[in-house]
């Protein structure tokens, strides 16, 4: 068995999945590797679409909830033959080669894009290829009715429903979670990760990630939190990989030593086990991150 696992850049959730998955692989002592899905198309469209996809979380939430929201409404833009569809599938002829030429025989998508990709690799050039998709939402994605792969993982079984109505084939839904990294498996008692974090254990922390985008009304929840608690509460607030927000919130709360403004978080299994409260976007990844080490969560409407 050689596994490959095909991710694509829009937001990092699709990728620490991929990279759970690969760990376990690790684990298990089989052979695995991780792409881009969309490198297979261009390098160029990679970044492309990664790039807007990012401007647009960050700085026209309303365009990116209304995109998905006519993703949702109309399906057929994704089905064979349309445009969207053929420009996200272009790059099949290319991945085909790449699988048969590195001997993968299982290819799991943690990604929408990724699994079309895969469908028509499948449908025209490796019909016994074994194929599975891991949705990484609480939700079924727009163009699921068009993936054509053995395996659809799905977060829970109550959301059978709901796949098997977005054209999901029901018998190939397997309900068994969204997997994360081991690490969050493991849990220090809460004083000894505040410790860990340079924070005082008898205060109350309250941890906000709004996922790598650094998105959402961050700054003036900070402003809330920073007006209203006492002292004794420590904020952490974690802009990811947004450098503006990072040292626009470093200035404004310079003068508060106990609001702490970071950039990108790497101890992210302890600094959730030092939180006792934690403020982050209802994405699937960090809610299943929260659920593992139950932490109480306030959900932030970020797009």
């Amino acid at each position: 068995m050689k596994v490959l696992i095909l991710s694509c850049n829009t937001g990092e959730g699709h990728n620490s999945c991929a990279a759970a998955l690969e760990e376990e692989c690790r684990n298990q002592n089989i052979p695995c590797d991780t792409e881009d899905a969309l490198r297979f198309i261009s390098p160029e469209v990679s970044r492309f679409i990664s790039n807007w996809h990012v401007r647009i979380y960050r700085h026209a939430p309303g365009l990116f909830r209304v995109g998905y929201r006519a993703a949702e409404d109309h399906p057929a833009q994704f089905h064979e033959g349309s445009a969207l569809y053929r420009y996200l599938t272009q790059g099949a002829e290319k991945l085909c080669g790449f699988i048969a030429g590195s001997g993968y025989d299982t290819v799991i998508c943690t990604h929408t894009f990724a699994a079309l990709m895969v469908s028509e690799v499948v449908k025209t050039h490796l019909p016994n290829l074994n194929t599975c998709f891991i949705a990484t939402d609480y939700t079924a994605s727009p163009s699921c009715d068009r993936m054509q792969l053995d395996t659809c993982v799905i977060p829970d079984a109550s959301l059978r429903a709901e796949f098997e109505k977005n054209g999901v084939r029901p018998e190939t839904i397997l309900p068994c979670g969204i997997p994360v990294r081991e690490e969050l498996y493991t849990c220090l008692p809460n004083r000894e990760a505040k410790r860990a974090v340079g924070l005082d254990p008898s205060h109350r922390h309250l941890l906000m990630m709004t996922g790598s985008m650094g998105c959402g009304p961050m700054e003036r929840i900070t402003e809330l939190l920073a007006n209203s608690l006492p002292p004794e509460y420590d904020v952490t607030v974690a802009c990811s990989s947004n450098r503006q927000l990072l040292r626009r919130m470093e200035r404004r709360f310079a003068d508060k030593p106990n609001i702490h403004i970071r950039g990108f978080i790497s101890n992210v299994s302890v600094l959730m086990d030092s939180a006792d409260l934690f403020l982050t976007k209802p994405g699937g990844i960090s809610t299943t991150e929260a659920m593992v080490k139950g932490l109480p969560m306030v959900l932030v409407n970020v797009v």
